[in-house]
């Protein structure tokens, strides 16, 4: 295995001055204000007692003082910090908004996270030149020392270099490598992390490549296995096609003990050409988009199984009107997170639908109704709509989750939507 350390002692570090108060606060003549001050008219039912509500202002400067580029991912960290990646590379801001330091990635990132040392991730791509050829390869960056205001590129994670499975396979770069990509980092209690990757399914005659699947590496950056017995091809409650995200349920706020549990969320679209011309999202959807995976030791060795407990309750009306496992629920869904303060939402957008879909850890759409309601069912408050309206979305991609507000990297409309759910409108 070859491994590729690089360490920059010093990156580009930019502080910015605040915005004036108008900026930051927002105007009373604002036409989103406005908006925001009709939907409280509204005649007050449940479905307008409970929903979200846009915070203002939204983010659309980066932490360089230049508009954000097609975000792509926002993270809420254990440092208290918000990290969000653009086609320039990855902006750190306070939960004010106020910038704290951008660090340039050429070609920008797609998705980051935190881990509990405070270590960052974001996948992206870089260039290597091997054999006389410069290959455009997927790449995990490990940046260390952010929260202290001395940040470094600690480690990176290449394929198919520090990929295990391909040690004694054509561990060098093969045609299909290049249309390999890295589209998610989940965090578990040990630091591990499991890193979605997605690819070409290779042609029938060739050796197998297993480009879609879940990878577990160590907090060094070592290859533990790939998850190969989820299904690379053929759609299943344990597939993983052309995977898009995974989520487990490590998560601020920082706390002692985390389960031990393995478990996670993955989303899979049915292919890769998600991403189409003008900014927008297609694809033919998948029955099942959004798969819930318990991780089980055995005596044979780890199993990884549907989750029963959500399949279960799925189609129960009694229970609630939509659910995540429901059929055909998603178009394309481009991001997944789970909020680990006690509520255990769990969050999902689809850039197919310009949405955001909210559920209950149980997987039922909607959440807790008020005390005094007559309906004990989860109240729906997913929303969204195509649009760059204070309650719509363009092509959205990430989404994150902190202190009751949700983060939404509104792709299309250059933006970090920021919204809080109210159960007070009366």
């Amino acid at each position: 295995m070859t491994r590729k350390l690089l360490t920059y002692g010093c990156l580009a570090l930019f502080m910015l001055p605040l915005a004036a108060c108008d900026s930051v606060m927002g105007s009373k003549e604002d036409e989103t204000t406005r908006e925001i001050f009709e939907a409280g008219r509204n005649d007050p039912t449940l479905l307008n007692e409970v929903e979200y509500v846009p915070l203002f202002p939204f983010y659309e400067t980066g932490a360089d003082g230049v508009a954000l580029e097609s975000p792509k991912d926002v993270y809420a960290g254990y440092d208290e910090f918000l990290y969000v990646v653009d086609d320039r590379g990855l902006h750190v801001f306070d939960l004010s908004g106020r910038p704290a330091t951008f660090l340039p990635i050429e070609g920008g990132g797609t998705s980051v996270v935190q881990d509990r040392r405070l270590s960052v991730y974001v996948t992206a791509r870089r260039d290597t030149l091997l054999n006389g050829q410069t290959w455009d390869l997927p790449v995990v960056l490990r940046y260390d020392g952010i929260t202290t205001g001395a940040p470094v590129l600690a480690d990176i994670i290449w394929h198919p270099f520090d990929d295990d499975s391909r040690k004694f396979n054509a561990p060098d770069p093969i045609t299909t490598d290049e249309a390999v990509s890295f589209t998610g980092v989940g965090v578990l209690f040990d630091n591990h992390i499991y890193v979605s990757r997605r690819g070409p399914i290779n042609p029938r005659g060739t050796f197998i490549l297993p480009h879609n699947t879940i990878m577990e590496f160590d907090e060094e950056g070592t290859n533990i296995q790939s998850i190969v017995t989820l299904h690379p091809t053929r759609e299943s409650l344990r597939s993983s096609l052309f995977p898009v995200d995974v989520v487990t349920y490590v998560h601020p706020p920082q706390r002692s003990f985390y389960s031990q549990t393995r478990d996670f969320i993955l989303l899979q679209s049915s292919s890769l050409n998600d991403v189409v011309s003008g900014g927008g999202l297609a694809s033919q959807p998948l029955r099942y988009s959004a798969l819930s995976i318990r991780v089980v030791p055995t005596s044979d060795g780890v199993e990884y199984r549907p989750d029963t407990d959500k399949l279960r309750i799925a189609g129960d009306l009694d229970k609630g009107d939509s659910f995540l496992y429901d059929e055909f629920r998603f178009n394309t869904p481009t991001d997944v997170t789970i909020a680990a303060d006690g509520s255990n939402f769990i969050f999902v957008t689809d850039g197919g639908s310009d949405s955001l879909h909210v559920f209950t850890g149980q997987g039922i759409e909607g959440v807790t109704p008020p005390p005094g309601s007559r309906s004990t069912r989860p109240v729906n408050v997913s929303f969204g709509g195509t649009g760059d309206g204070a309650l719509q979305f363009n092509a959205p991609q990430g989404v994150a989750y902190f202190q009751r507000i949700v983060y939404v990297a509104d792709t299309g409309n250059n933006r970090i939507g920021r919204f809080r759910l109210n159960t007070d409108f009366e």
